[in-house]
């Protein structure tokens, strides 16, 4: 047999009789022979709130990087790290559908699905039934809650740690919810459509009406009444201004500019993954991004408040 060959075969059986290894041990158990408890989380935001709540006494890893959660394909790496995590946290087959076939080979104890209740979470302005929950701020602050508690059961050592730093949490994002909402009202007399209907949940908590083209004829319909509505009472015809909004997903494309022009909207691409933001940013980070993004086209809107 070739050198070659033996190293494989070796490679193969370390990676077989670690996989083995924890997998049949409970979370409080791995923690104890491989030292802080480790926790996978499906997509950045997540992995962001998740971070907040496991701060020195947990790891937290992304699982879905630059990809769509929606269509993703766990390569043999995501397969490990998924069976060596001590806790999973993911959206649930509504957002991740293809990664459920993975994630039903995963103990129930050992992972969290976000929207297993969802009656926990605030829809007001939203679609009801759209699962980009983390757009909201308060809706992040539950989820910190549910990854807090499933954190404390898993490692009962630092169970306050987790849970204290959840309410720390929580508390930040009352407050980053007031400020969001406060810089949005300010529009929501304003035409705002979008390619996605996941940015109702960043809009609507501040009373902002969104139209949306995606999904069904009734969506693309009321998108253009609602631009045709108030695109009557313009007003301001200045260089530079615009009768509304459309915000795409990011990166920004041709195809959606042409759509905003035709709308005779502005148009801005929102990241509401936080694919391009640095590896290091947090959840604030993410938000604040997105409403400074929003911004550089909402600010371009007229004033016609008196």
């Amino acid at each position: 047999m070739s050198e070659i060959a033996l190293r494989l075969i070796t490679a193969l059986t370390i990676v077989a009789t670690s996989v083995f290894a924890t997998g049949g041990c409970s979370p409080q158990e791995q923690i104890e022979k491989q030292g802080a408890l480790k926790v996978v989380a499906s997509i950045g935001p997540l992995a962001m709130i998740a971070r907040e709540v496991a701060g020195d006494d947990a790891t937290v890893q992304q699982l879905i990087r630059n990809g769509d959660p929606h269509h993703f394909a766990p390569k043999v790496s995501d397969r490990l790290n998924l069976e060596a995590a001590q806790l999973v946290v993911w959206m649930g087959p509504p957002m991740e559908s293809v990664l459920a076939r993975q994630m039903a080979l995963v103990p129930a104890e050992r992972q969290l699905v976000l929207l297993a209740d969802e009656t926990a979470y605030e829809y007001e302005g939203a679609e009801p039934t759209d699962p980009h929950l983390w757009l909201r701020p308060r809706n992040a602050a539950v989820m910190a809650a549910m990854i807090a508690t499933r954190l404390a059961s898993a490692d009962p050592d630092n169970a306050v740690h987790y849970r204290q730093r959840a309410r720390d949490f929580s508390r930040a994002m009352s407050n980053l919810q007031k400020v969001q909402d406060r810089a949005l009202w300010a529009y929501k007399d304003a035409p705002i459509v979008t390619t996605h209907q996941a940015y109702s949940h960043f809009f609507g908590a501040a009373g902002v009406e969104v139209e949306s083209l995606a999904g069904s004829a009734d969506h693309q319909h009321g998108a253009r009444t609602l631009v045709q509505k108030r695109r009557k009472s313009e007003g301001d015809q200045s260089e530079g201004a615009v009768a509304g909004c459309l915000f795409g997903e990011a990166p920004a494309n041709d195809r959606d500019r042409q759509t905003a022009a035709n709308l005779n909207l502005g148009y801005q691409a929102l990241d509401p993954l936080g694919v391009y933001l640095p590896e290091s940013a947090g959840y604030r980070d993410l938000m604040e991004k997105l409403l400074a993004d929003a911004r550089l086209c909402l600010a371009r809107i007229p004033d016609r408040s008196e």
